[in-house]
């Protein structure tokens, strides 16, 4: 049986301007057709602050929902 599909998690509040959509936009080109790569200082400081939109709660959610995702079996 197929997965359901989980609902978007709605984030409240995510305007970029046209540097961060671009710097946005290189990040996930290179997760999805790259092989690994070094994020540079802007990308860092993008992530951070789009991780930061969301609540302590919701975050540390999301870092065990990876862990357990990446966990080795």
């Amino acid at each position: 049986m197929a997965k359901a599909r989980k609902s978007p998690v709605q984030r409240s509040g995510l305007v970029l301007n046209a540097d961060q959509a671009e710097i946005l936009s290189e990040i996930a080109t290179l997760v999805s057709y790259s092989g690994g790569f070094t994020y540079t200082r802007d990308m860092m400081a993008l992530n951070k602050w789009i991780a930061g939109l969301s609540t302590p709660t919701a975050r540390r959610a999301c870092l065990a929902q990876a862990v357990a995702r990446e966990a080795i079996r």
